[in-house]
């Protein structure tokens, strides 16, 4: 009875999970806000790169996703990306380089810097709060860096 408690939750819980509706030249597509990496402006356009390593052009604006109330969990660093912090792996500061889960690498603008650090700190909020208050054990600063 237990694993099928733990089966409907999990499925309770996908189910809860942000969708995107978008048209394509194929029809319309339903795509798990999750599975996006990243999002590339092209001019009129943009390019979606999802999880599995797919691809899909679509006839909107980075803006437009910005204002999609399911793209919480995503961060505007350059005049023509918008990522999933969820697949951020690396941050180097020194030449503003973020390194994603699918090993690539993007440039942070300098514009956006000030904001993506902010933003990369609001996450890691949650996890500073569980650190012990041990001035000797105390990682904050470290982690914070």
């Amino acid at each position: 009875m237990k694993i099928l408690n733990m089966n409907y939750i999990s499925y309770t819980d996908e189910a809860k999970a942000p969708v995107i509706v978008l048209p394509t030249c194929k029809g319309i597509m339903v795509i798990p806000v999750r599975q996006i990496i990243r999002i590339q402006s092209i001019s009129n356009y943009s390019k979606l790169f999802f999880c599995d390593g797919k691809t899909l052009v679509v006839a909107k604006v980075l803006h437009w996703f910005q204002e999609q109330a399911g793209f919480s969990s995503f961060v505007r660093i350059h005049r023509s990306h918008f990522i999933n912090t969820y697949y951020i792996k690396s941050y180097s500061s020194k030449p503003g380089v973020v390194l994603l889960h699918n090993n690539e690498t993007i440039f942070v603008s300098r514009r956006k810097k000030a904001a993506f650090i902010k933003r990369i700190h609001i996450l890691n909020s949650p996890f500073e709060e569980t650190l012990p208050r041990n001035p000797v054990l105390n990682t904050k600063k470290i982690i914070a860096a």
